[in-house]
């Protein structure tokens, strides 16, 4: 049975990955008004489902009932960026999950919890709300290809997010509560990891009107 399900998990990696890429080449251009490209948004989405879903599978962390998570192992991590007139700074802190999903000589998929808090400013000239707050908490889940040195890793993830006002410049979004769906590339170490980190905002359509906001960031994270 041990045997059967690491097969099967290594498959399911496989298939998370393909299924991915595949759906971002897939999707219509025209999914988001105003957007010129939403690439990043459907691979932070599909990428974030299919990682749930193994989770789930498992009964591993974030989808069991106990957090799972290791307090000896800690990232805090810092990202900077925008999103066109938007400049954004989110600075996190994660902790591992004891169990990893897969492993292997070359490639595992492993996650952990990021508890985020972001700072947000425009740069326009009299917005409806010139700058804000956010907190979140993350299930962020890396799929790491090992080298000798260092390791290429595709990272994808969903959650819960509070904004302290629901306008972000001059979108109003209807709710305090928003999700937030992460997809990055990177590199790291044992001890450091960069790369780049998407975060797209939106409330799901739970209410409406329901405006996203999408965030590309440079990521730096440090691990002790």
């Amino acid at each position: 049975m041990h045997s059967w399900k690491k097969q099967f998990s290594s498959r399911f990696a496989q298939f998370a990955l393909l299924s991915t890429v595949c759906l971002s080449w897939l999707a219509p251009q025209n999914a988001m008004a105003g957007k010129s490209n939403n690439d990043p948004m459907t691979l932070a989405i599909a990428g974030s489902l299919l990682s749930f879903g193994m989770a789930c599978y498992q009964g591993k962390a974030p989808c069991s009932l106990s957090p799972g998570i290791d307090t000896d192992k800690l990232t805090v991590s810092f990202d900077q960026g925008s999103d066109n007139t938007i400049q954004h700074l989110r600075v996190a802190l994660g902790a591992d999950w004891k169990e990893k999903f897969y492993e292997s000589p070359n490639f595992e998929i492993a996650g952990r919890w990021e508890f985020n808090a972001n700072h947000w400013n425009s740069t326009r000239a009299n917005p409806d709300n010139e700058q804000g707050y956010i907190l979140g908490i993350t299930p962020l889940f890396q799929y790491s290809y090992k080298f000798s040195k260092f390791d290429l890793y595709m990272e994808t993830g969903a959650g819960l997010l509070w904004l302290d006002d629901p306008t972000i410049e001059n979108e109003f979004k209807s709710t305090q509560f928003q999700f937030g769906d992460v997809f990055g590339l990177g590199m790291k170490n044992k001890d450091f990891e960069i790369g780049y980190r998407y975060l797209h905002i939106s409330n799901a359509g739970i209410e409406m009107p329901n405006p996203g906001t999408d965030l590309h960031n440079l990521h730096l994270g440090y691990r002790f």
